[in-house]
């Protein structure tokens, strides 16, 4: 489909790994600008895959990706890394023994010069600001050694609003998140959902989520691309993308979709 104000183009993607066959298959897609967008499918349609090369983290696709109307091949990495951020599903941190607030610091790099030996204000500034809207000031002179599994994801989801320069206009900004769930409990879903509703709502980010729990795919984003066998085989407004009938066709369950003073909610029916 085509969109008027697209942030992020995607055109004819092919990738596979060490020439195992096709993960991706002549994908083309288009997300907009300031949308809250997610990537859903089976297991192995090929959404991490995807986000990653929308990312800029795999490299050896064939076809093209435009940030902006420019080819993220051709965007110098720390320019890129100031306007899109990437949390991978599975966030291993190599050095545990450092508070919360010295991890953060490296989400500064792209703001820095070869010459820039400290940190100043506006680094600081940022910090601090992605502390406060995840709610989790108090962490900061915690050791992530002694964190818990949600509020380790609190903490990456901060580190890439420092990556941003979260007190900086968001509009035209991206964060991609593969799986942001994983992992959580439920009371964590929907605070991480909330905040990254409300950084899209308040502040123009635009938000990119490959997500399982169909239920936080309607309730929370707003635009859907559906993946099977690595190809993008419906995209458009969420409510139109998850029905009844592409539940039942797409991930071989029935269920019903219940509107409560709009607000969906998917019942999902057992068989047999």
């Amino acid at each position: 489909m085509y969109i008027a104000d697209a942030l992020i183009c995607a055109s004819g993607l092919g990738f596979s790994y060490n020439k195992a066959g096709l993960i991706l298959k002549d994908v083309s897609a288009e997300i907009p600008r300031g949308s809250f967008s997610c990537v859903i499918g089976r297991n192995g349609s090929g959404k991490s895959t995807f986000v990653k090369i929308l990312s800029g983290i795999y490299s050896g696709y064939t076809g093209t990706v435009t940030y902006n109307d420019e080819d993220i091949r051709n965007i110098p990495a720390k320019k890129l890394a100031s306007v899109l951020a990437f949390i991978p599903q599975y966030s291993f941190i190599q050095e545990n023994n450092i508070s919360v607030y010295e991890f953060l610091t490296a989400g500064r790099y792209s703001y820095k010069r070869f010459t820039d030996f400290f940190y100043d204000s506006g680094d600081f500034s940022a910090i601090s600001a992605a502390l406060d809207i995840l709610g989790i000031t108090e962490l900061r002179d915690r050791l992530l050694s002694g964190l818990s599994g949600g509020e380790r994801q609190k903490v990456l989801i901060a580190l890439a609003l420092v990556q941003l320069d979260i007190g900086s206009d968001l509009r035209g900004k991206t964060l991609i998140i593969d799986e942001p769930l994983t992992y959580l409990d439920v009371n964590y879903q929907f605070e991480i959902f909330n905040v990254l509703s409300k950084l899209n709502r308040e502040k123009g980010l635009t938000v990119i989520a490959v997500i399982h729990d169909l239920n936080m795919s309607i309730k929370f984003t707003g635009f859907t691309l559906l993946m099977e066998s690595g190809r993008i085989i419906r995209a458009g407004k969420t409510i139109d993308i998850i029905t009844e009938e592409s539940i039942g066709k797409y991930f071989m369950i029935n269920a019903q979709i219940v509107n409560f003073e709009n607000e969906f909610h998917i019942n999902f029916i057992p068989t047999g």
